[in-house]
């Protein structure tokens, strides 16, 4: 429902109130076994995160500031525990298919959220367990994303 929601109906879906409380209702539906539930949840945050609103356009529709301001609000807020729930996820319970879904969505957070996704990764990794993702791992996936992200850093001008 949500996706079509924010398809047919952003204007309601973005400036409601609710909209905070379905981003976290989606994160939580990721924790589920349910390939079906993990997919459209998957599916939704891709559309939020990939709207067009977030692209840099002069043209935009007079809109998409507030769609801009709702969106950034809730990653700002909510950007840790979704990484967290992606990386636990992938490394855990996610459907094989949904890889290039995660990996879309990381990619956005990386470049939309850079400086954020160089604090929340190293406490991200830390709480998953080593069973699933031995210490070597994790340290060569924050080193490979940490280069990764420094360089987005230093295109852009940040640093």
């Amino acid at each position: 429902m949500l996706l079509e929601l924010v398809a047919h109906a952003p204007d309601i879906f973005f400036q409601s109130s609710a909209f905070p409380l379905a981003f976290r209702a989606s994160m939580a539906a990721l924790t589920l076994v349910h390939s079906e539930i993990i997919f459209q949840s998957l599916d939704l945050f891709r559309i939020i995160l990939t709207h067009d609103c977030l692209l840099s356009n002069s043209s935009q529709p007079p809109k998409f500031p507030i769609y801009v301001t709702a969106i950034h609000g809730v990653v700002d807020k909510e950007g840790f525990a979704l990484v967290g729930y992606l990386l636990a996820g992938l490394v855990g319970e996610f459907p094989e298919d949904s890889t290039s879904t995660v990996v879309t969505i990381f990619r956005v957070l990386a470049a939309l959220w850079t400086s954020q996704m160089l604090s929340w990764l190293p406490p991200v990794l830390e709480q998953l367990p080593t069973t699933v993702a031995p210490n070597q791992a994790k340290t060569q996936f924050l080193a490979d994303v940490t280069r990764f992200l420094f360089a987005i850093l230093v295109t852009t001008g940040i640093i």
